[in-house]
């Protein structure tokens, strides 16, 4: 069965959007990764902003309220991290599953391009094969 050159062509055409909407999901993802990192970075600088804080606030602490308070506020500060920590996580897992899906894709792309060289060569070489025929009937036939 003979593969015809313009549907070859239709599927890298095809292949060629998957992949970009592929690139373009990936970015999206990745962006939201680096976002989420950058958040979890601020949240640790702001614990320990608040540790820094919370070690003058015991210092000058007289009673358990005073300390239990310290502990509230720095309990809050330390969740904030976890809370940040589970969204880069959770980014990191999406933009892992968008590179993958990307490179799935770009595989695609590649066997759908050696196809088309394939199909090229294929019939160049028959337009090359009748060229010589005629070619040769033409210097064959009587004068």
């Amino acid at each position: 069965m003979t593969i015809k050159p313009r549907v070859v062509r239709a599927l890298r055409d095809a292949r060629t959007r998957l992949r970009d909407v592929a690139a373009a999901a990936h970015s999206t993802t990745a962006a939201a990764r680096d976002q989420r990192a950058r958040e979890l970075a601020d949240e640790h600088g702001a614990l320990e902003d608040a540790l820094d804080q919370a070690a003058t606030t015991l210092s000058a602490a007289r009673t358990i309220d005073a300390v239990a308070r310290v502990a509230e506020s720095t309990g809050a500060y330390r969740l904030a991290v976890a809370d940040a920590a589970h969204r880069h996580d959770a980014a990191v897992v999406a933009s892992d599953a968008t590179a993958s899906k990307l490179r799935e894709r770009t595989r695609q792309l590649r066997t759908a391009e050696r196809l088309v060289e394939i199909v090229d060569d294929h019939r160049a070489k028959r337009e090359a094969t009748a060229e010589q025929r005629g070619s040769d009937d033409l210097a064959a036939r009587r004068r």
